[in-house]
């Protein structure tokens, strides 16, 4: 027996090797791209959702009244429909790396501005915030189509997740800070404090691209002989397609737009729900209404746990999270004393129905730059839509009171979404090449 494994006998275990520090560093940075993404993606939301749980006390300061409440959360989302088709034209024209960074920017700036103190200010910086997350909301899936296409799912999935945890975050945060340093520094908080953290680490590992790099054609893309890449644009060109002829392209839309006026119509008025059902104070309210938030974490998660470990179709996946959808407005309606299950659900759900629905798109799409078309048709319709879910559910609460009839809104978008989804997930079609070869724009 040798010296060593005597030593290792009397030990009582064998002697484990050092780790190699060369291996745990090329693991960081392998994780490096990952890290600066999720980063960069949870500035999505979290800015915005950070309001809700602080209306009560915006409007005794300002003196709004619910339909201008409800108008002021709508902002982001009608922004996010009418200038999703301004932000595609502007990325053609930005290399990826430095649009997020353009994004970060203009997130921050209005939030500085929404802090001001004055209604008009409290309008003028919420758009300016909408704008930059319009930006983001079609960066996200070109950055995942561009560096994360082997794992689709699980970065999509990871994505949904990281905006949950931030919104969770600012959700459940937003009311207590503000009792340390007022509304107006509470809502700055959610955006300068991380928007400065992201664009540093982004900036660290994808550093604009230098004019030479962004004409190269991208390793991995097929190009025509001749054929140089553009700033933005995928070199293969030809065939290009028609995305607003493509009838699924349609059908996610609505199914997008029904699942954001459901949620966002959710995340406004649950709190103030929550206030008058459960009899619950406004930090209290937020707190439970985070629940909503927080469960949303897991659901995107399940979606390739459900996908590639346990070989659900997308059509199974589909339906459980349908189901779920479909149990917070119309559980509410029925039994309100339920609330924290119906909560529950309807987070798992809402964070896994983004997940599975953008998992759809991104693998229909063949290249970035499809992606980017798609997207945009996508989301231009379905905020646009979704835009009027707060306004609408804060005039049926002020006409009729209570919120039997508000919740029957959600639930009638949460019908929708449901067969959408199922239609969508039934439909192998591909979008049509267009006659010619210029890149269609929607």
């Amino acid at each position: 027996m040798s010296h060593t494994d005597a030593r290792g006998r009397r030990g009582g275990h064998t002697t484990q090797p050092a780790p190699d520090p060369q291996l745990r560093h090329a693991a960081w940075q392998a994780a490096l791209p990952t890290i600066a993404f999720l980063l960069f993606v949870s500035l999505l939301r979290s800015p915005i959702t950070a309001v809700p749980p602080l209306l009560g006390r915006m409007a005794a300061d300002l003196g709004m009244n619910s339909s201008a409440m409800g108008a002021l959360t709508s902002v982001p989302v009608l922004c996010f429909g009418a200038l999703t088709p301004i932000a595609s034209l502007v990325l053609r024209r930005l290399d990826l790396n430095s649009s997020v960074l353009w994004a970060l920017a203009v997130i921050m700036a209005g939030s500085v501005l929404r802090s001001a103190g004055s209604v008009w200010a409290a309008f003028a910086g919420t758009a300016v915030i909408a704008a930059g997350m319009t930006l983001g909301n079609l960066i996200a899936p070109m950055v995942i189509a561009r560096s994360f296409r082997s794992r689709t799912a699980l970065m999509t999935s990871s994505y949904s997740a990281s905006v949950n945890v931030a919104v969770t975050l600012s959700t459940a945060l937003a009311a207590p800070l503000a009792l340390l340093i007022g509304w107006q520094g509470s809502t700055a908080a959610w955006a300068l404090v991380p928007g400065v953290i992201a664009g540093f680490v982004w900036w660290k590992v994808f550093p604009p691209q230098r004019r030479r790099d962004r004409d190269a054609v991208p390793p991995g893309t097929v190009s025509s002989p001749g054929t140089k890449a553009r700033p933005g644009r995928d070199a293969r060109r030809k065939p290009s397609v028609s995305i607003v002829a493509w009838p699924l392209a349609w059908i996610m839309a609505a199914a997008f737009a029904a699942h954001n006026l459901a949620y966002y119509s959710t995340v406004t008025w649950l709190p103030t729900a929550l206030r008058e059902v459960a009899r619950l104070g406004e930090s209290g309210a937020g707190l439970a209404s985070s629940v909503f938030q927080i469960t949303a974490v897991a659901g995107p998660l399940m979606v390739p746990l459900a996908l590639n470990r346990m070989g659900w179709s997308m059509r199974r996946v589909m339906i459980i999270v349908c189901a779920c959808w479909l149990a917070l407005p119309f559980g509410m309606m029925t039994l309100p004393s339920l609330w924290l299950v119906w909560c529950i659900l309807g987070g798992i759900a809402q964070g896994a129905f983004f997940s599975a629905l953008f998992t759809i798109v991104i693998q229909r799409s063949r290249t970035p730059d499809e992606s980017r078309r798609l997207t945009a048709l996508i989301q231009t319709t379905g905020y646009i839509v979704a835009s009027l879910g707060p306004i609408l559910v804060g005039r049926v609460h002020d006409q009729f009171g209570g919120w039997t009839l508000p919740f029957a809104v959600i639930g009638a978008a949460t019908v929708i979404l449901t067969v959408c989804a199922m239609i969508a997930v039934g439909d192998t079609s591909r979008p049509a090449v267009s006659p010619d070869d210029r890149p269609t724009e929607v």
